[in-house]
C-alpha cells in the first residue's frame, strides 16, 4: 500500500470512528466504560502495576476518570500527559487526585495545571492506557493523527505494558500501520479482553 493511499485510509477510518463515537449517548458512553473499566481491573498484569500512566478521556471517548479515582483509592501512583505542542511531545505528570486543577490544552483535552503537578520522567512507567480511534486484533492502533503517543511509547521502558481501552466497534479486524506506528499488548473493550 502506498503512503498516500494509508494516510486516505486512516484519515477515513478517523472520520467514520468519529462520527461513530460521537453518536453515542452519554448513558452508552458511561455503561460501556464501566464494562471496560471492570474488564481491566480484572486484569492480573495490569493489577500488578504500581506505576500508571492514563489519558485523560474528553468528548465521547472511553472515560478514565472512574478508573483513575480506582487507582489513587488502591494507593497507585498515576500519570498523565501533558502536550508541549512547540516541541511536539508530550510529558508526564503525576496526578493525585480528580479534583485538582485541570486546564484545558491545544486540542481542548484537559491537562493538570502547571502549578498543580510533578513532571516526571516517563521511565518510572510500568503500564499505559492509551486512547485510540480505532485498533485491530494484533494490536495496531490508529489515533487523531499527531503521532504523540507514538513518540510516548519510544519513551517508556521496554518492559512497560502498553494496554488500549476501545468500544467493541472501534477494534477492526485490521487497520492500515506505518511502520513507525506503536502497537499495544492488549485491548479492553465492553465486551471483551483481546490479547495481541
Amino acid at each position: 500500500m502506498g503512503f498516500a493511499s494509508m494516510k486516505a485510509d486512516k484519515l477515513a477510518m478517523r472520520q467514520n470512528m468519529r462520527r461513530r463515537r460521537d453518536d453515542m449517548s452519554l448513558d452508552d458512553v458511561l455503561n460501556l466504560s464501566r464494562a471496560i473499566e471492570d474488564r481491566l481491573f480484572a486484569c492480573k498484569d495490569f493489577l500488578a502495576c504500581q506505576n500508571i500512566l492514563f489519558f485523560l478521556s474528553f468528548d465521547n471517548e472511553v472515560r478514565t476518570d472512574e478508573m483513575i479515582v480506582r487507582c489513587l483509592k488502591d494507593g497507585r501512583r498515576v500519570y498523565v500527559p501533558r502536550l508541549i505542542k512547540r516541541e511536539r511531545r508530550l510529558e508526564v505528570c503525576e496526578i493525585t487526585d480528580m479534583n485538582q486543577e485541570f486546564e484545558l490544552g491545544s486540542f481542548d483535552i484537559r491537562e493538570p495545571s502547571r502549578h498543580s503537578s510533578k513532571v516526571v520522567s516517563p521511565t518510572i512507567i510500568d503500564a499505559v492506557i492509551a486512547p485510540g480511534l480505532a485498533f485491530d486484533r494484533s494490536g495496531g492502533r490508529i489515533g487523531f493523527g499527531g503521532g504523540y503517543f507514538d513518540w510516548l511509547f519510544k519513551q517508556l521502558p521496554e518492559t512497560a505494558l502498553r494496554f488500549g481501552v476501545a468500544y467493541e466497534f472501534q477494534v477492526m479486524a485490521s487497520i492500515p500501520q506505518d511502520s513507525w506506528d506503536e502497537k499495544v499488548q492488549k485491548i479492553f473493550t465492553d465486551n471483551d479482553t483481546i490479547n495481541c
